[in-house]
């Protein structure tokens, strides 16, 4: 569906009208999905049609924060017109921060009713109060393990999200509390936190009236991949400089929970490798490892270069038996890895990454050839988008014990 005209121009004029502002600029969904890393944030810029296919418009490589978000066009597209979005350009944005970054802090919660309410419904300002008197009991505790984490002080350690699930009473699971009678709630509470520094380069889209959907990227991964994989599972992410390795298991009380370790291998290993072999530039030994990983070489030329590289892959599987990880393992990395999947190897079984299994199940399509040039891309984009515009946690239980827990943020 094409558009004529500049919609800009009939508000500048004074002469837009409210309806056609509301029906005649509503096209197709649009959406950013940020990959914030330390060090670039990159952005997916798609959109979705009305036959649910999910639409490439470009990669963005190393966008600045605080000009983005100074754009005068972005600020008009945020604006609204009576809780309608008037700009079309408007698109939804989505963010997953690296770990080092941002991270998750799980909290099992058993509250405990008062004894003269225990017959009666719960209610939202009961079970907003019993929230708010936990936290404040564990809240500096949360706050300093993420700090740990994050490599950061306290102070510059800050709640920016919150989400409730898993919610029993009295052990016989529910939807939600709300309305159920019962002495015990039980419930899994996750707290993200981010560094202060992240915080404010991002503070527009926190502080917006429609909600943002904020995460940390290796959890939304993996919980993408619990869909279709019995936990635990791993992830393996690399890059040029270190790799991280993520486990995702079931705690004691049912619930998944998320472990981090360093991983003793990166890229820098290969690449190192072929510029000593073949006296050339970085650049250039990318270019060789993305041709090897394309089958694009000669056979004589793949054989001399898989000699060049066979000790940096060695220590890649040393570092996978050292770890001891069991179930399945992904390899998430933006340059390919040069192996097929699946196969085993130190006693354990890489996988394919299921992202056309993951689109089924959403019953989303995409083509597959806008990503050629884009390796890893759909998974480090497309799988936090899913996660994000299917994320329950914009609830009413949820909007308001954010709302609850906003003094903490600071």
């Amino acid at each position: 569906m094409k558009y004529f005209g500049d919609p800009l121009r009939y508000r500048r004029r004074g002469r837009m009208n409210k309806n056609v502002a509301l029906n005649l600029f509503r096209p197709k969904e649009k959406f950013l999905i940020l990959e914030i890393t330390p060090t670039e944030t990159s952005g997916l810029f798609m959109s979705i049609d009305e036959d649910r296919n999910l639409i490439f418009e470009k990669l963005e490589k190393k966008i600045n924060l605080k000009k983005f978000f100074r754009s005068p066009v972005r600020k008009i597209a945020r604006g609204s017109l009576e809780g309608h979005y008037f700009f079309k350009s408007y698109r939804r944005i989505m963010a997953v921060a690296d770990s080092s970054l941002a991270t998750t802090i799980p909290v099992p919660l058993d509250l405990s009713r008062e004894e003269r309410l225990v017959n009666g419904k719960i209610t939202m300002v009961e079970f907003e109060n019993l929230i708010a008197q936990a936290m404040t009991m564990i809240f500096d505790q949360c706050r300093s393990e993420a700090a740990h984490r994050l490599n950061a002080g306290d102070i510059h350690t800050i709640l920016v999200s919150s989400k409730a699930s898993n919610f029993k009473i009295d052990n016989r699971a529910v939807q939600s509390p709300i309305g159920c009678s019962g002495k015990k709630i039980a419930l899994l509470f996750e707290l993200i936190f981010t560094k202060r520094e992240l915080f404010e380069e991002l503070k527009p889209l926190f502080a917006a009236h429609e909600g943002f959907f904020f995460a940390e990227s290796p959890q939304v991964r993996l919980s993408s991949l619990a869909r279709f994989r019995p936990l635990p599972l791993a992830l393996i992410i690399a890059d040029d400089e270190a790799a991280s390795l993520f486990v995702l298991t079931k705690a004691p009380g049912g619930h998944a929970v998320l472990y981090r370790e360093k991983f003793a291998w990166s890229f820098s290993l290969i690449f190192d490798a072929v510029c000593r072999d073949f006296h050339v530039s970085p650049a250039a030994a990318r270019e060789l490892y993305a041709a090897y990983c394309a089958n694009a070489m000669s056979d004589p030329a793949a054989h001399v270069f898989k000699k060049t590289i066979q000790p940096a892959m060695d220590a890649f599987f040393d570092a996978v038996k050292r770890s001891k990880i069991g179930g399945s393992v992904y390899v998430n990395a933006p340059y390919g890895m040069p192996f097929e999947m699946p196969f085993r190897a130190a006693g354990t079984a890489f996988e394919h990454l299921p992202i056309t299994a993951i689109l089924a199940d959403f019953n989303f399509s995409v083509d597959m050839k806008a990503f050629a040039s884009h390796p890893g891309a759909l998974f480090r984009y497309f799988i936090p988008f899913l996660e994000a515009y299917f994320d329950k946690s914009n609830s009413a239980i949820n909007n308001k014990l954010r709302k609850r827990l906003h003094w903490l943020a600071q």
